[in-house]
Parts: C-alpha cells; sequence; structure tokens
C-alpha cells in the first residue's frame, strides 16, 4: 500500500510527466512572444469543457497536464504576453519561477520562525534590503502578502492601532468619532472593500479630488479640517505612487508634510512604481515615499515575480504585533516577530523566495536594465503614437501610456474590443480626466520595437475598418 500512495503522489526526474512539463514549459516560452492572446473560446464554451470533466474518474498526471493546459492556452487571456499591453501583471521572470517551484516542493511552513528558519531570515533578509533601498531606517521591517489590496488593508490596521491605542481591544468603538482615510479619486478603489472590511464602512473613504490623475493637497487639507469640524477622526493618508489608471504619482512629500501637520499615519500605495526604489537612477520619481510610515509593493508587478507576491513595508514594526499579535498554547515559541503574530495570516507559504532569487540571480543592475528597457519602450510607443496621429493623455514619466483616436471620433472601447477579437495584441481601456481611452503597458520583459510596431499596426487596421 506505501509504494502505491508514493507512486501516486511523487514526481520521478525521468519520468514522463517531468518530461511532458518541460515541453510545455519550453513551449509556452515561443507562445509567450507570437501566440494568440484574448481567449479562443468563448465563456460559455470554457464553461462547458470543464464541467463535462469527471473529477472521480483521474487520468494521471501526464494526462491531466496537457488537458489543463489545453484548458488555460483557450479559455484564458495569455497576460504574460510580450504583447499582453493591458495592465501590470508582467512575464514571470525565470529564476522567480523556479524558486516559486522550489517553495511548493519544499512546502515551508512560515507562521513561526521555529519550523522554517531558513526561509523566514531569507524574507526578512529581503524586506530588510527592501526597506533600505526606501531610505527607511535599519529598524524597519514588513512581511509578504497575497498581494496589494491586503497590503493596503494592512496599512489601515496599523493607522487606527496607531491612532489609538485601545483599538485592538475595543475596535472603532474606541474612538469618540467615526475614523476616516484620505486617498485620491484616482487611487485603487480596494479602500473600499478595505474599509468595509475593517467595519468602518465606505464612508470612511474620502476619496481627495485629482487633476490630471494626482491627489491635490489644498482639497486635501480642507477636507481633513472639514472632517474634523464635523467630528471624523483622521487616521491615514494614503497617496499613490502609479495610479491603476494612468500610471500617475501623487506628491509624495507633499502628502507627507500633511500627515505630520495633523499626526495621522501616511502610507504610499506603490503597487506597480515602487519597484523603482530598485532603480538608483530613477528612484527621484518617488522622492517623499522615504518619509511613509508604510508602503505597499507588488513584486508579481513590475518585479517580475509570478502573481500573489505583495508586500507591505512598515517602519515601526511593533504596530503590527499591536495589530495581529495573540497567544495561544498550540504554537511554539518564537522571536517576537513570527508571522503568526505580526500579520493577518497565520499559515504562510514561502512567497518571499520568489524575490529573493531575482536577486541573487540579477540583482539591481538587473532590475535597473529592465526598467530601461521598458523606459525605453514606452518612449518608442509614445513617439510612434504621435507620428500616427494617435492623441495622448497621460504625461506620467512611468512606462504606462494613455491614448485615444485621432480626432476623438471613435469610441476607445471599441477599438480595444476589435483589437481583442483579433487576439494579436491586447490593450486597456480606462477613463482618465473626463477621457475614455486605450492604455498601454510596458511591463514584459519579452516586448521589443517589433511588439510596438505590430501594437501600431493593429491599431491603424482597426482605425480603419471602424471609420
Amino acid at each position: 500500500m506505501t509504494e502505491q500512495v508514493t507512486k501516486l503522489f511523487s514526481l520521478s526526474a525521468d519520468g514522463p510527466e517531468m518530461a511532458a512539463a518541460l515541453r510545455l514549459l519550453v513551449g509556452f516560452q515561443q507562445e509567450l512572444k507570437t501566440g494568440h492572446i484574448a481567449p479562443k473560446w468563448s465563456l460559455e464554451e470554457t464553461r462547458r469543457a470543464i464541467e463535462q470533466l469527471d473529477l472521480s474518474a483521474p487520468v494521471g498526471t501526464e494526462a491531466a497536464l496537457g488537458e489543463t493546459s489545453h484548458l488555460m492556452e483557450n479559455g484564458d487571456l495569455l497576460s504574460a504576453s510580450a504583447r499582453c499591453f493591458g495592465y501590470f501583471n508582467p512575464t514571470a521572470a525565470g529564476p522567480a519561477i523556479l524558486g516559486d517551484l522550489l517553495a511548493a516542493a519544499r512546502n515551508p511552513q512560515l507562521a513561526v520562525i521555529s519550523h522554517a528558519p531558513a526561509s523566514a531570515l531569507i524574507e526578512r533578509r529581503v524586506l530588510g534590503f527592501l526597506c533600505e533601498q526606501a531610505g527607511w531606517p535599519a529598524t524597519s521591517g514588513g512581511h509578504f502578502t497575497s498581494g496589494g489590496s491586503e497590503a493596503n488593508a494592512t496599512a489601515l490596521q496599523l493607522a487606527l492601532n496607531r491612532a489609538n491605542a485601545d483599538y485592538g481591544q475595543l475596535g472603532i468603538a474606541a474612538f469618540d468619532g467615526p475614523p476616516v482615510l484620505y486617498a485620491s479619486a484616482d487611487s485603487h478603489l480596494a479602500w473600499i472593500k478595505i474599509a468595509r472590511s475593517a467595519g468602518l464602512g465606505t464612508d470612511a473613504v474620502r476619496l481627495v479630488p485629482a487633476e490630471v490623475g494626482r491627489m491635490q493637497i489644498p482639497e486635501l487639507c480642507s477636507m481633513i479640517e472639514m472632517d474634523a469640524k464635523a467630528g471624523r477622526i483622521a487616521v491615514m493618508i494614503a497617496a499613490t505612487a502609479g495610479t491603476t489608471n494612468a500610471g500617475e504619482i501623487d506628491p509624495l512629500s507633499e502628502c507627507a508634510e500633511i500627515a505630520a501637520q495633523f499626526d495621522v499615519h501616511f502610507h504610499v500605495d506603490a503597487a506597480w512604481a515602487g519597484a523603482l526604489i530598485l532603480d538608483p537612477s530613477r528612484r527621484s520619481l518617488l522622492s517623499g515615499i522615504d518619509r511613509a510610515d508604510s508602503l505597499t509593493i507588488d513584486a508579481h508587478k513590475w518585479m517580475s515575480a509570478p502573481m500573489g507576491a505583495g508586500i507591505i513595508m512598515i517602519r515601526q514594526p511593533e504596530l503590527a504585533g499591536q495589530s495581529y499579535s495573540v497567544a495561544t498554547g498550540y504554537m511554539p515559541a518564537g522571536d517576537g516577530q513570527d508571522p503568526y503574530i505580526t500579520t493577518n495570516q497565520w499559515s504562510r507559504r514561502f512567497i518571499g523566495i520568489r524575490l529573493w532569487m531575482m536577486l541573487r540571480s540579477i540583482g539591481i543592475e538587473g532590475y535597473q536594465k529592465l526598467f530601461d528597457h521598458h523606459f525605453a519602450m514606452a518612449a518608442l510607443l509614445r513617439e510612434k503614437l504621435t507620428a500616427a496621429g494617435w492623441t495622448l493623455h497621460n504625461h506620467t514619466g512611468l512606462p504606462v501610456i494613455l491614448f485615444s483616436d485621432p480626432g476623438d471620433n471613435l469610441d476607445s472601447q471599441k477599438i480595444a474590443d476589435r483589437i481583442e477579437q483579433r487576439g494579436k495584441v491586447w490593450l486597456g481601456r480606462v477613463d482618465f480626466d473626463g477621457k475614455s481611452c486605450l492604455r498601454a503597458c510596458l511591463t514584459s520583459y519579452l516586448t521589443g520595437p517589433e511588439d510596438i510596431d505590430l501594437l501600431l499596426a493593429e491599431l491603424s487596421l482597426v482605425h480603419e475598418e471602424l471609420r
């Protein structure tokens, strides 16, 4: 019986399953450059293909691998493609993928340091290095999360505990008035979900007017003052570095000044653009980030890690303990920094290995080359769009470009839909500054001038079709 179970659940280095997996991975590399990007099947076709499978009847690992790959190839958007320009999820890099495989195989449990000292300390070393790159003191800390939303939710818990020492025990009842937070109207509206989950409600999210995608400081000050008169209690200012729709950066230094003036927690949601703390030549784009009390970065965006690698960096790590610490009789003694008492999660995957592998493999120099490449491709795309008569709408220094039909005669959504139907490239569609815009993000290390040329050719062709 033992041998039968072992055979069912194990992998062999020279077995057919491993050979099949390697063939799929090698073939997928070519697909990332030239494959059809939009789902080939309709949602209903995909649903039928999945629902007709009998999960009680196993087909074996090799067949299951091929079957699942086939479902994903035909039913999913190829978001890792060099020609998928629609959003910020890039092509995952080889070293990070290998690290993720190693973590999956060894499967360490990072809830407490005594169960996986090496893995836990690797994560802490990476986080300490990131804090150093952000210009923070050596006493800073943080942890890995499932993504930016969890990281931002953590920031709100830190802010509430900082604002009122009794919050951990009494919740919002500890406050003399409703706690509120301030974010740009162009920020990621995960803040709405976060406020609801924290028991504050939607009204606690005070959206500050934005101009050309950036939070307006006079309006921020005015709103804080008016809210104070109305009995509301400011607990956090959440600035954005790299807005989701347009890649704009809020005035971080000014936000830091206002946070200091009103004695509130200053958080920066830099899920995408925060990666630039690893680029000495462009770190000035994030001027003021060194003054943040907490900072969100997604390694699965511009750092090219596989999905699900968020980061929350914390200037005062003791706030994390105040937010999440519990005492149990079934957990071994740790060192006071154990993730089960400093984070919202308990059982924890070894997420940090993805970024560790990238840093050990390519280092800051490698990331700087990646950023150089993306900025160059963005400059090329802007140049070609302008030469072809398309209208540019955002002016961020980051490699994300909003544009629309020359003369704004054609609906951007219709253009995006037709581009998707053709399947050669993929664009986003967003509202920005009162305009419906197409969005191109440069995030894949595979994207080259030939992909920019193909995008322009597709735009020209679709433009002629829809005129």
